[in-house]
């Protein structure tokens, strides 16, 4: 099987048909070259060149080589190049594993930076439970898992994008969805859901932090109102809902945000990746995180 510099030789000759315009252009002595074309027909067993005192042709066979040569070393290069980008990042999958609140805002509009940075790397996400993503990190299913308030395993880099200010979701009927603001304590008599703790521990626990923050002590279904949202019967429910603001961008119409300005918390995003990941791609999610977001 011929080199690759026999093939790039045999091109350069081919094209130039001199032989010191061909050393020239490889910046290489012509003796050398001449030795490595005589080298190249004496290991396919053909002529390439037919070699005058004052031309060089190409052969019949040499012209049959010459256009699988081209295509062999177009095929080299191409390699490279795609080595060369998928090491920058440029090129790949990108799995992402993210929590319900971030399909609102955050994970289209990082979506379409990185689609317009790096049109060469393939995105896949799916919507995971805060509990489930630090196993699948782990196990390498996922490569990156942009999380409201995530659960924190050692080998984990956990990476805050992004803090937002709280809304309560309640229904349009509520008599507090008419008001521009409210504070947290005015809730205190109403009822909450919230999924089940196992789903999202560390995202329970901030939420029942916020409500004894608040003074008081939250009457909680234990439901997921993801899934309340999901099917489209969040209103019916009647239970209110905390969540980041980005989350009213998707409203539908028979539930209202709210502001909650008292007390003026807010919920942390994060974008958590292995500690030992070498993959490149992640390394273009987060710089494309912290510059949309800033931390």
């Amino acid at each position: 099987m011929p080199e690759l510099r026999h093939l790039r030789y045999f091109a350069a000759v081919a094209d130039e048909l001199n032989f010191s315009r061909a050393a020239q252009r490889l910046h290489m002595a012509q003796p050398p070259l001449s030795a490595a074309i005589r080298q190249l027909e004496r290991e396919l067993g053909v002529e390439l060149f037919t070699r005058t005192s004052r031309e060089v042709k190409l052969t019949d066979a040499g012209r049959a080589f010459l256009l699988g040569a081209q295509r062999t070393l177009a095929e080299a290069d191409r390699a490279v190049q795609d080595a060369r980008s998928a090491a920058a990042g440029e090129l790949g999958q990108l799995r992402i594993a993210y929590s319900w609140s971030v399909r609102f805002e955050t994970l289209p509009v990082l979506g379409r930076a990185l689609r317009a940075s790096h049109p060469g790397v393939d995105l896949l996400a799916q919507e995971m439970w805060n509990a489930q993503m630090a196993p699948a990190l782990a196990s390498g299913s996922i490569d990156v898992a942009i999380s409201l308030c995530p659960e924190i395993a050692a080998g984990l880099d956990v990476d805050p994008i992004r803090r937002e200010p709280i809304v309560a979701l309640m229904p349009a009927t509520h008599p507090l969805a008419r008001g521009g603001s409210i504070s947290l304590s005015s809730l205190a008599g109403e009822e909450f859901l919230l999924f089940p703790r196992a789903l999202a521990p560390r995202l329970y626990d901030v939420f029942v932090a916020l409500y004894r923050h608040a003074g008081f002590e939250p009457r909680l279904r234990a439901e997921s109102f993801h899934a309340g949202w999901d099917l489209g019967i969040l209103a019916d429910i009647g239970a209110l809902v905390l969540a980041p603001a980005s989350v009213a961008t998707g409203l539908p119409d028979s539930i209202v945000a709210v502001a909650v300005s008292e007390p003026p918390d807010t919920l942390e995003t994060c974008l958590v990746s292995r500690i030992d990941s070498p993959s490149p791609a992640v390394a273009a999610c987060r710089a494309a995180a912290r510059e949309l977001f800033g931390r």
